[in-house]
């Protein structure tokens, strides 16, 4: 590949704006962004993430402030963004904030696809911007990023694709206060848990991690045989 194609993939965050839109073209700007550690790409207003399958370091703090920052240089006609779940989180935040309504996030995927792990950084980076507001309650925001630990035990095993499968959809509501725009509260609905997992599993495949999890709790408070 020459190198100008090198620069054109590299700087095509928005898969609209490919001449030829249609699935070779979309499937090889991903490839090649993906071989570049560029895992996020948008489409329109989607974002599409890869799995990189490795550590990134594109999710710390600094990384958090500048994509909570960037909105204004892009307004004053800066350097484009490059596409990040932390883009989503603020221009979500942003339009609850300035159209006063509900905003609503659907992350989908196939298993391992990172579904788990978007969701953790989306509400990580909503939880940066209401500490912008300083009415955010830091305790209450640590509660709401630590519940995630908790359903994966009851929701989540091992398959033949991922060891740490999400076997049920979540749906996570963050309540807002209206004067602040600060979380003041999150209630989480689940729903189609693969509850046959309890008692049949396929080759290759484990229950749920709270039966390990469980098991292996007994097992240290066993004493040791001399």
């Amino acid at each position: 590949m020459a190198s100008r194609d090198v620069e054109y993939y590299k700087g095509l965050h928005n898969l609209t704006e490919l001449a030829v839109l249609d699935e070779h073209s979309l499937l090889s700007a991903l490839r090649f962004r993906y071989d570049a550690s560029l895992i996020y790409t948008n489409v329109g207003e989607i974002l599409i993430a890869l799995n990189p399958f490795r550590p990134l370091a594109i999710y710390g703090p600094s990384a958090q402030l500048a994509y909570k920052h960037q909105q204004r240089s892009d307004e004053e006609g800066g350097q484009r963004e490059v596409p990040h779940v932390y883009a989503v989180a603020r221009r979500v935040y942003g339009d609850m904030v300035s159209l006063g309504r509900d905003q609503v996030c659907v992350i989908s995927g196939e298993s391992g696809a990172g579904k788990t792990e978007s969701s953790k950084f989306l509400i990580r980076q909503v939880m940066e911007l209401c500490r912008s507001t300083l009415h955010g309650s830091s305790s209450l925001e640590a509660k709401i990023v630590q519940i995630n630990p908790l359903l994966e035990a009851f929701g989540n095993a091992k398959t033949t694709m991922n060891n740490n499968s999400s076997r049920f959809g979540k749906y996570l509501s963050l309540l807002f206060d209206k004067q602040h725009a600060c979380v003041v509260g999150a209630t989480v609905n689940q729903y189609l848990l693969e509850k046959s997992r309890v008692a049949r599993q396929g080759a290759g495949e484990r229950n749920f991690h709270v039966f390990y999890y469980s098991s292996a709790d007994q097992q240290a408070d066993q004493p040791a045989c001399s």
